[in-house]
């Protein structure tokens, strides 16, 4: 990888750090706290989340998608996925909104577990192999509501696959965050 893209994705990874922060998470670059692990996602910071960023104009989703699910996975001792931290990919375009990517069940999981008062959650399913994600999620902005949620769902390499707008996501993420939370406490005092 050359300079130029290496500092490209720093900056990225940077963009993304910051958008986080302006949700309400402590987020930073993993490479400024612990170095280059290869397992540790590009950013910490959003609990239960690994998360891989994408700063590029042309981006190979299913690849970027495989890098996050391996390295979700890399040094740990067991092989059940449910353990696992949810891989995400993260991908921006210069000048367009950050969107995020997950596999289709994850996002399944997250969108029934909150409690969403008003909001309605859709998802609006791409059939052909070939077409543009931003393009398909910008059309289908127009069938909804504003304030309503929404991800495209489509099959990629071996993955099934939904993108959404960042800030819907974050709207999802929080309220299941908040139930993984206490869960986890729930777990603790169990024990």
């Amino acid at each position: 990888m050359g300079l130029y893209s290496r500092n490209k994705g720093k900056r990225g990874e940077r963009l993304w750090a910051s958008f986080c922060r302006e949700q309400g998470y402590d987020v930073h670059r993993t490479a400024q706290y612990r170095g280059n692990t290869g397992a540790a996602g590009d950013v910490e910071g959003l609990p239960y989340i690994h998360c891989e960023v994408k700063y590029v104009q042309a981006l190979n989703i299913a690849k970027a998608m495989e890098q996050s699910v391996r390295d979700s996975m890399a040094g740990e001792e067991h092989d059940d996925p449910i353990l696992h931290d949810i891989p995400i990919v993260a991908s921006k375009r210069s000048k367009e909104p950050w969107l995020v990517t997950m596999e289709f069940l994850d996002w399944v999981v997250m969108s029934e577990t909150g409690n969403f008062n008003h909001k309605k959650i859709y998802t609006v399913g791409k059939k052909q192999e070939k077409f543009s994600i931003r393009k398909a999620i910008e059309e289908a902005k127009g069938r909804f509501q504003q304030g309503d949620i929404f991800a495209i769902s489509y099959h990629r390499g071996d993955f099934n696959l939904a993108t959404m707008y960042a800030e819907d996501w974050f709207t999802l993420y929080r309220e299941w965050e908040a139930g993984m939370d206490l869960k986890r406490r729930a777990e603790r005092e169990e024990h």
